[in-house]
C-alpha cells in the first residue's frame, strides 16, 4: 500500500525541517497511529480481494487542515496528498515548501473545478481526479501547454445522477466513453483513468462494481487509462474490492474536518 512506511523518530527531529511544526508530537504521534490502523485496514481490504496491497495507492485528503499536518504526513513517509480548492491547495503547498519539508509529495486536486481555475491548478497538480466536461479538459489542456508539461487527469463518473448542492459532480456514465475519447485528444493532458464518489444512500459495492465495469470499456479503447480513483474512509474495502488503484481518505487519519473559511 503506497502511503509510506512508518517514519522512524515520528515524535522528534526528522526531515520536516528538523522542528515538529505546530501541533507538536502529540499531533504527529496521533497521525502516525492513523496511518498504522490505516495500512492495517487496507492490507486487509486487498488479502481479501486477492490482490497485492502494493497495487493499491492512498492519497490523504487534506483540505481544510493546515499545512503543518502535510508536513506531518510528509514525514510519516506519506507521498500523495488531496486538495479540492485551487486557492487553499496552492497556498498550502507553497507553505510546505517554504518550510522545508513535502518535496517529493504528490498533489492531487479531487474537488468539482470551474474552469476559470483550470489554468492555475494545471502549474502544480500531479493528477486531476475530477474532469466531468470536454470543456474543461480544453481549458486543462491549455493550461498544461502554458505550462510546459503534460498533465494526467481522471474522468469524474456520476454513479447517483443528483443535482443541486447534493450532487457530487461527474459526467453521467453513458457520456464517459466519449468524454474519455475526447480527454485523450487534448494537447497537454493524459488520461489516466476515472474516478468517482460512491452514492450517498446506496450499497458502494454495487455502485463500484458498475465502475469497474465502465473502466474496463474506457481502458479497452486507451490502455493506459489504468487508474481507479475510488473509496474513502467509510468505503474504502469496496472499492478495493472492485479494483481501486487510488483510495481517496481523510477521516480515518486526519480526524474530523475542520470547518472552510
Amino acid at each position: 500500500m503506497s502511503v509510506g512506511p512508518p517514519a522512524p523518530g515520528a515524535g522528534g527531529r526528522d526531515a520536516v525541517g528538523g522542528h515538529e511544526g505546530s501541533g507538536g508530537p502529540g499531533r504527529r504521534a496521533d497521525l502516525a497511529a492513523a496511518l498504522d490502523d490505516l495500512r492495517r485496514r487496507v492490507g486487509g481490504a486487498c488479502s481479501a480481494a486477492g490482490r497485492d496491497p502494493a497495487a493499491v495507492r492512498v492519497v490523504v485528503t487534506t483540505k481544510t487542515f493546515p499545512a503543518t499536518d502535510v508536513l506531518h504526513l510528509a514525514a510519516l513517509g506519506v507521498r500523495d496528498v488531496g486538495e479540492a480548492r485551487e486557492q487553499e491547495a496552492r497556498a498550502k503547498r507553497e507553505e510546505v515548501l517554504a518550510a522545508g519539508g513535502g518535496e517529493e509529495l504528490r498533489w492531487h486536486f479531487l474537488g468539482r473545478l470551474q474552469r476559470n481555475k483550470a489554468g492555475a491548478v494545471s502549474a502544480w497538480a500531479h493528477l486531476v481526479h475530477s474532469v466531468d466536461s470536454a470543456r474543461l479538459a480544453d481549458a486543462l489542456g491549455r493550461g498544461a501547454e502554458r505550462a510546459g508539461r503534460e498533465l494526467p487527469v481522471l474522468v469524474q463518473v456520476d454513479l447517483d445522477g443528483e443535482e443541486g448542492d447534493a450532487a457530487r459532480g461527474g459526467a453521467p456514465a453513458g457520456a464517459v466513453p466519449a468524454l474519455a475519447d475526447h480527454v485523450a485528444g487534448v494537447p497537454g493532458l493524459r488520461l489516466a483513468g476515472l474516478m468517482a464518489v460512491a452514492p450517498r444512500e446506496a450499497d458502494p459495492a454495487a455502485a463500484f462494481a458498475a465502475l469497474a465495469a465502465l473502466a474496463a470499456r474506457v481502458r479497452a479503447d486507451h490502455p493506459g487509462a489504468d487508474v481507479l480513483s475510488a473509496g474513502m474512509s467509510e468505503d474504502l474495502e469496496e472499492a478495493v474490492a472492485a479494483g481501486a488503484t487510488h483510495l481517496r481518505v481523510g477521516r480515518a487519519i486526519l480526524g474530523g474536518r475542520p470547518p472552510l473559511r
